[in-house]
């Protein structure tokens, strides 16, 4: 019911019908699932762009196709063009209105059954968050997935055939419905991940030296691009640490080789996994770098940070940051180890 109310609010809008206490109840509805707010901003690109796209035979024939369906549901609001000129009068004089549902429902229906708006070329929904934004997102077959901040999962409306693929690159966490006759394979950059039924968390950012499957539960078998011939198996409590490029094994031996070692603990007495903690909103560190989470702040907080003194970059650090704002963080880091910061703007903090 909230979709259906969130269509007919979204139409209003775009009608100019929409009364404040309505944009209220909107923009209510928005915040409080961010999916919706991704899809109405796609729903008014359709509405703007419908007229630049209208001779498109894929959206002419989905149009089509909608508009059959809706005359056999109401025939007396969605009219066929031969009905008597009286019913036509009718629909000339709420055209704005209808206009507005028409082509809404139409992006509606379209991106529902395919997935895409019509004009896109891959077939695929995208999701994409920015830096200091994280998403959950439910696929067709039921799957769960966690997407963290600056990553993208493309992934179709419905699955279809004997596989269930998904693409991938920054981090996700999955927990993935059984179907025993369909695996479920996370694309990657570096790697293939092929599961059946598990949760596990991916992270595959381009520009970081290393990429990383670490399994919860269940079983996966990872595939390296690089070497199809190559595949590893992973058990519960097993990381994957793969390298994104010969020279890119930082803080790690001189073998450019993967690595199979165990998810890491914040502490002995505390159960919380770092790979996984930024599924609670904790952003949990321990014996790192600072170059290493300085990427991961900003990643976190949406800001960019320089350093001006490499040795300052060597500093390593642990805890747990949730609530803090990103001054309240560095602050925090300040108690343990000796550095000075200042910020330029915003989004820029030079390190000293």
């Amino acid at each position: 019911m909230d979709k259906e109310r969130f269509l007919w609010l979204v139409t209003r809008m775009l009608s100019g019908e929409i009364r404040d206490e309505e944009q209220q109840e909107l923009e209510a509805l928005m915040k409080a699932d961010p999916q919706l707010r991704k899809e109405s901003g796609a729903l008014q690109s359709f509405w703007k762009d419908s007229e630049r796209h209208a001779q498109n035979d894929e959206t002419k024939a989905a149009f089509e196709k909608l508009k059959s369906q809706m005359h056999t549901i109401d025939p007396q609001l969605w009219q066929e063009e031969d009905q008597e000129p009286t019913r036509i009068k009718w629909w000339t004089l709420l055209a704005r209105t209808a206009a507005a549902i028409f082509f809404l429902v139409g992006a509606w229906y379209i991106m529902q059954t395919t997935g895409v708006l019509p004009w896109k070329e891959d077939g695929l929904r995208s999701e994409s968050n920015t830096r200091g934004t994280r998403s959950h997102i439910k696929l067709a077959d039921g799957t769960s997935v966690w997407l963290n901040a600056d990553s993208e999962l493309k992934y179709p409306s419905r699955f279809k055939g004997d596989k269930r693929e998904v693409y991938l690159k920054g981090e996700a966490f999955f927990d993935v419905a059984k179907d025993a006759s369909r695996p479920f394979i996370v694309h990657t950059a570096t790697m293939n991940i092929n599961v059946l039924g598990t949760s596990f968390n991916v992270k595959a950012y381009p520009n970081d030296s290393v990429s990383e499957a670490t399994l919860i539960s269940g079983e996966v078998e990872v595939e390296m691009k690089n070497r199809s011939d190559k595949k590893i198996r992973l058990k519960p409590a097993e990381k994957l640490v793969l390298p994104n490029g010969k020279d890119s094994l930082q803080g790690y031996q001189a073998l450019a080789v993967p690595i199979i070692s165990t998810p890491t603990y914040f502490s002995k007495e505390d159960s919380a996994i770092i790979e996984t903690a930024w599924i609670d909103n904790k952003l949990i560190f321990h014996d790192e770098s600072f170059t290493s989470l300085a990427t991961r702040l900003e990643r976190w907080y949406n800001v960019s940070i320089c350093f001006e003194n490499t040795t300052i970059q060597q500093l390593r650090f642990t805890g747990i940051f949730k609530n803090e704002t990103v001054k309240q963080a560095l602050e925090a880091l300040q108690l343990t180890e000796q550095f000075n910061y200042r910020m330029v703007d915003d989004t820029t903090i030079i390190i000293y």
